[in-house]
């Protein structure tokens, strides 16, 4: 579940037309209430020149909210969700409300609101698949497949080395994608940081123990010397692609409301 509640305001009347809560969530909130908080911050962020804001961050919740020239659209998420996400999604449902009920809409036919408790389908379909779990599972899985992309990509330098000299950037080519793949099934930037670090441990030992082959007469200020040059190497590029895919997973998928209403029922 991404989102547990949406309010739709119409700021001419000041009425709340359509309020939704999540089947899972009691609902316990007034939405006239909700309609005077957000109709008296918006006109107190206007006059003090807050025009950007458009949340109310809360520990782990926040409210969000949008506006066009009439309705405010608003709805409690994650507050880790990534903002451009959450606004682009209540623009999104915002506009699929004014489509359906453009008739009733424009005859400024509001003070029945019964008409729009249909639209609570609509944000169901719309809602559903757009949250991602960012658990250890996921940092787990997430370090499994980045092992198995540097496997695939060391092969292929053992292969290349012999026919070109880029050989070695293809290699750290692969640090990076695997970080990339590890951050993008972790969830987000911390835990690709920690995925794609935890994918470079048990490569590393084995990496080493190849490269020492080619190297003559090697001492043990050269074992330690470049034991931590390509430890570093490699984990500052798995990290890079680990943050990378983190962000762009945030970007696409919010965080679950589930955990924090499991731990209000029990």
């Amino acid at each position: 579940m991404a989102i547990e509640n949406v309010w739709i305001i119409d700021s001419f009347s000041g009425i709340c037309i359509f309020d939704w809560c999540h089947e899972t969530k009691e609902k316990t909130i007034d939405e006239q209430l909700v309609s005077g908080l957000l109709l008296a911050f918006r006109n107190f962020s206007s006059e003090a020149g807050l025009v950007e804001i458009s949340a109310i961050e809360g520990i782990d919740r926040k409210l969000a909210y949008q506006a066009d020239d009439r309705f405010i659209i608003a709805s409690i998420c994650h507050s880790k969700d990534f903002e451009p996400l959450i606004n682009k999604s209540l623009q999104g449902l915002l506009k699929d409300f004014r489509k359906k009920y453009k008739k009733l809409l424009d005859e400024d036919q509001t003070t029945d609101v019964s008409p729009f408790r249909t639209f609570s389908n609509d944000i169901e379909e719309t809602i559903e698949g757009t949250s991602a779990a960012r658990t250890w599972i996921s940092i787990s899985v997430g370090s499994i497949m980045g092992m198995l992309m540097i496997g695939v990509f060391f092969i292929a330098f053992y292969f290349l080395n012999q026919i070109t000299e880029y050989a070695f950037v293809v290699f750290i080519a692969g640090f990076i994608f695997a970080g990339f793949v590890s951050g993008l099934i972790a969830g987000d930037r911390r835990f690709g940081i920690i995925s794609s670090f935890i994918t470079v441990l048990p490569i590393f030992p084995f990496v080493i123990l190849l490269a020492r082959l080619g190297w003559e007469n090697p001492t043990i200020t050269d074992y330690i010397y470049y034991s931590l040059l390509y430890f570093l190497l490699f984990v500052i590029f798995s990290m890079m692609g680990g943050i990378i895919g983190g962000y762009f997973k945030e970007r696409r998928k919010f965080y679950p409301m589930t955990e924090f209403i499991i731990e209000e029922q029990t």
